[in-house]
């Protein structure tokens, strides 16, 4: 992404291969978030990596802003021939107007002054292969609406910035927001994207809708999710079967995940403090194998000024998205108990040597998964330090 300015003209943005010209700062309201560009890039990558290439594709990008993503998703993938770019506030529909002519794409960008929620509620017969919700804040007010609006067989990508409640730091307004009391864990991120689509699975769950996590990733200062969309009362209920509690112990880091409350115990089996709980969340996969290793694959082609940030994102999930749920870390088990941090390097050696599956998590530098019972790994951290 580059950055030119000119206080009287405005500023002229290229990131990916979309060129924005963007009212002068302060000028206005249209906002623009240059932070939020490995976010787009992840979402063309997942556009063109996921979907076959003869399906034409109608994209939905209900908070358009700029129109930044919606002139790289027809930009840069092939098989996007429609997108509805909308936002609520005519002064930004206006810029997303100029950046769709700017990058000569009239005929195939439909810039719309509306509500969110009003404009996908008026496309429950007209529906689309994908539904990106970007809002500030939670996605879940946008939910219902944007899974009526998608197809079957569709994705809804939605992004989740308020990561405050997500993550446990703030449990009434995750409780109010999302319907689930979380837990404060060392795995939060891991934690912020299952509660997003634990709310999603339930929601859908009452129209009769089944969801599959295809990516979920976990970047800055947001989660983000993208879900397949079943129809019908068999794949909504094989989706809330997904969800379950998580029995956590803060004091000798022990995690526990359960589809029925009658198996916690409140106390805990591995070292006898009172435990925590919390749910329901998403227990099931968070990334679809297939699509992982195409979006590896086609990662080098990606015009990107993040390319390596998103390369190794890539790599750490092509190896944890079949490993166990509920990721360590290392600094977090050399706090607890007064240990020097082993580098990650070497606890994946140690784990893998003692026959333990160990994979690295995108989720964070000093994190991995294993199937090894936490009293197990905590001893054999101790023994080769």
């Amino acid at each position: 992404m580059t950055l030119q300015s000119n206080a009287s003209a405005g500023r002229e943005v290229h990131e990916g291969k979309a060129t924005l010209s963007l009212p002068p700062q302060g000028a206005g309201s249209v906002f623009y978030n240059p932070r939020m560009s490995l976010n787009r890039d992840i979402a063309v990558l997942f556009v063109s990596s996921y979907f076959p290439g003869w399906r034409q594709l109608r994209i939905c990008d209900t908070m358009t802003g700029s129109g930044v993503r919606a002139v790289r998703y027809v930009l840069e993938c092939s098989n996007v021939t429609n997108v509805v770019a909308v936002d609520r506030e005519p002064e930004t529909v206006e810029t997303a107007r100029e950046t769709i002519r700017l990058n000569g794409l009239e005929g195939k960008i439909s810039p719309v002054t509306s509500d969110a929620n009003l404009l996908l509620l008026n496309h429950l017969s007209e529906r689309f292969d994908l539904v990106d919700l970007d809002p500030f804040g939670s996605p879940a007010p946008f939910f219902e609406s944007a899974l009526r609006a998608t197809a079957d067989g569709g994705i809804l990508a939605a992004t989740a910035t308020d990561m405050g409640p997500l993550t446990g730091a703030r449990p009434a307004a995750c409780l109010r927001k999302y319907g689930v009391r979380p837990v404060r864990t060392e795995f939060e991120k891991e934690m912020a994207v299952r509660i997003l689509a634990s709310c999603l699975a339930t929601i859908a769950g009452r129209l009769e809708l089944g969801i599959r996590i295809v990516f979920a990733h976990a970047s800055d200062h947001y989660a983000r999710i993208y879900v397949s969309i079943l129809t019908g009362k068999t794949s909504a209920n094989e989706s809330t079967d997904m969800l379950g509690f998580l029995e956590y112990c803060p004091s000798c880091l022990m995690r526990n995940a359960t589809k029925s409350l009658e198996s916690i115990s409140a106390v805990c089996g591995n070292c006898g403090s009172k435990t925590k709980m919390g749910g329901s969340i998403w227990l099931g996969p968070l990334w679809d194998g297939a699509t992982v290793q195409t979006m590896v694959q086609r990662t080098p082609t990606l015009l990107s000024s993040r390319l390596t940030e998103i390369q190794n994102l890539l790599s750490c999930v092509e190896e944890e998205w079949d490993a166990p749920a509920f990721h360590y870390r290392t600094d977090a088990i050399a706090q607890r108990f007064g240990m020097k941090p082993p580098a990650i390097r070497k606890v994946l050696s140690v784990l893998r040597e003692n026959s333990y599956q160990a994979a690295r998590t995108h989720f964070h530098p000093n994190g991995f998964r294993t199937n090894a019972p936490t009293r197990e790994i905590t001893s054999l951290l101790r023994n080769s330090a």
